[in-house]
């Protein structure tokens, strides 16, 4: 992510000595928006505030049309609070030396909660924030790419404008001249920058030189409708492990060196499409929102849980929390702030307490009911109690896209004899959160537990290609594992050894905010899983990738599903043995309906234009 040194990511880089106390509400009352998908909290009046919640409806739905969806993923929820001025935003910025960074507007990463902050006084608030949450939309929503991916496209992303009538997509960015006049990466070089690259890290021309390079390359492919061909590369890369030059041949039909070239050209020649969008296309300018005003209280505590998410201000809010509790202990908001931020301090008792105190008063946040579930499982409950199910279940209920808590409950099933609903739930967890690597762990525990080694197999390669090493290390032990039984010809009663532990917040690292620890991999668990006893394990062969057109399905022989695909002239007959857990990604769940659907399938070849689907894509 652009400038993103730190977890707060900034748009200015101003610097003024901090000469206020924390903000408690201000002076003008406060609002809250609800838009279908956004809540925005605001001091700057109720206009505003819708106007605010219409914008980031805006851009979902534009990242929708770009990625041709209709349904988009957010696992985690975001709030977004808009500041009337300058002097009250300042009161929740990074600091830096000991001073306050003066910004116009913020992301907030957090494990629990994003945070978008604007300065409603300032005009240019909104670029880096929405760099930011294209990277939220694209964890959310997308295969695992590379960084010239994730970064051209929010960078694409974010140049949009929006005036009155018109939304405008894809305008240069301000350093596109920047493309003429300094020393341009050859593109198998941008290709293959990483996260841990100096390219990617160390400020300067090179650096720069990426980003904009990036968003060139995410533009044409984009504008020209290469999108099948990219996911086709990313297959080749990161899960096969081809080398970037052959992926591009194999992907493109043309070397490196011809689609740069191309993709100059493109540039050189003036060619760059705007998309312009008005309220009689497909997208809308304005969304239905209710608005409510906020007390002071409740006000207060919504900021006090934005300073608990800023490495900064972590004690501060602790405070707060506990003044606005001193005033009223039914605020149930405060509760169950200061119940999350006993939690990152490991103080789990006084995190129970007030989690218990937040469910008492009847919140309606799926966090307080998540947590619970977490802490009876750090305080050694058994993950097959009712009470942890129960918590689970309702935090599921209260929001239907909590990809942690599918996963939580997912193992928890898994471990209590119910393989088939554990591997329902996790599946749930991987389709909501495509990216979360550990997620894939769990899936392929589950998997092995049902005899499906093959599938499993294709899951743990893919994650043993990750750049999150801690992922990669256990992928590889489990492979490694498998292998091992495959000499013995079989599982025997080794795998329950493979369960991984969940993320306990979400697929995000939380030291920075010194909160709870990172993943790690469980020790067995002492509850029983089932003992299948495979017959001969078989070596899988490769996983392909084929896109075209999804004509008919048959499904007269449930849970097997036959496709009937059209692609490149020829008509493909793909199985699906069980088409109630297949990966359905782009879609709620599969279903036998479907009927000319461009789709992109993951598949292991049969036989001549035949294959078992490993999973599929809804475009």
């Amino acid at each position: 992510m652009r400038h993103s040194s730190r977890r707060l990511i900034c748009l200015a880089f101003l610097f003024f000595v901090l000469s206020a106390i924390p903000a408690r509400a201000g002076d003008a009352p406060w609002v809250e928006v609800r838009s279908e998908h956004f809540t925005v909290i605001t001091d700057a009046g109720e206009k505003n505030g819708r106007r605010v919640a219409d914008r980031f409806e805006q851009m979902r739905t534009i990242f929708g049309l770009l990625f041709g969806r209709t349904k988009i993923n957010q696992p985690v929820p975001l709030e977004i609070i808009a500041f009337r001025n300058t002097k009250e935003i300042r009161q929740y910025s990074s600091m830096f030396k000991g001073k306050v960074v003066e910004v116009a507007g913020f992301f907030q990463q957090g494990e629990d909660k994003d945070f978008i902050a604007v300065d409603m006084s300032q005009e240019d608030n909104w670029r880096t924030v929405f760099h930011e949450y294209a990277h939220v939309l694209l964890n959310s929503n997308y295969q695992r790419t590379a960084p010239w991916f994730d970064e051209g496209f929010a960078e694409f992303f974010s140049s949009t404008k929006v005036s009155p009538g018109e939304i405008e997509v894809g305008p240069s960015v301000p350093d596109a001249d920047f493309l003429m006049q300094g020393n341009r990466l050859h593109l198998l070089e941008l290709f293959q920058v990483q996260h841990h690259s100096e390219t990617y890290n160390v400020t300067g021309e090179r650096r720069e030189m990426f980003y904009v390079q990036s968003w060139l390359v995410v533009h044409y492919l984009l504008d020209t409708g290469r999108m099948r061909e990219t996911a086709k590369y990313f297959l080749l890369t990161n899960e096969q492990k081809m080398p970037v030059a052959e992926a591009v041949q194999s992907a493109y039909g043309v070397s490196p060196a011809e689609l740069e070239k191309t993709i100059l050209n493109y540039l050189r020649a003036g060619k760059l499409t705007v998309l312009r969008y008005t309220g009689k296309d497909q997208i809308a300018l304005t969304y239905n929102a209710t608005a409510r005003p906020l007390d002071q209280l409740e006000v207060r505590a919504q900021l006090a849980d934005l300073h608990l998410h800023s490495q900064d201000y972590g004690a501060l809010a602790m405070k707060e929390f506990e003044e606005v509790l001193r005033e009223d202990p039914k605020q149930v908001e405060a509760q169950r702030g200061l119940g999350y931020a006993y939690l990152r301090n490991q103080e789990l008792d006084k995190a129970g307490e007030h989690f218990r105190a937040a469910a008492k008063l009847g919140s309606k946040d799926a966090r307080v009911y998540y947590y619970s579930a977490v802490l009876l499982q750090r305080t050694g409950s058994r993950m097959t109690s009712p009470e942890f199910a129960e918590n689970l279940q309702r935090a599921i209920e209260l929001d239907p896209q909590y990809a942690d808590a599918y996963a939580l409950l997912g193992t928890s099933l898994m471990n209590s004899g119910d393989v088939a609903g554990g591997e329902e739930n996790m599946r749930r967890a991987i389709e909501l959160s495509p990216r979360n690597e550990f997620y894939f762990l769990n899936y392929a525990a589950a998997l092995l537990n049902q005899q499906k080694v093959d599938e499993a197999q294709t899951l743990l390669a893919s994650v043993a290609n990750s750049s999150n090493p801690q992922a990669a290390e256990r992928a590889k032990d489990m492979l490694q594992r498998i292998e091992q039984y495959k000499t013995m010809a079989t599982l025997r009663d080794k795998t329950d050894g493979f369960t991984v532990r969940p993320r306990e917040a979400t697929g995000r690292t939380a030291a920075s905010q010194g909160a709870m620890e990172d993943a790690k991999v469980a020790e067995p668990t002492p509850e029983p899983t089932p003992k299948p006893n495979p017959g001969p394990v078989r070596t899988p062969s490769a996983v392909k990738y084929l896109t075209g057109t999804l004509v008919g399905v048959d499904c007269s022989s449930p849970p097997l599903a036959m496709l009937s695909v059209t692609s490149g002239g020829q008509t493909w007959r793909m199985k699906v043995p069980d088409s109630d857990h297949v990966i359905v990604i782009g879609a709620d769940k599969f279903s036998c309906s479907w009927g000319k659907k461009k789709v992109a399938l993951n598949y292991r070849p049969t036989g001549t234009a035949e294959g078992n689907v490993v999973s599929l894509e809804i475009q």
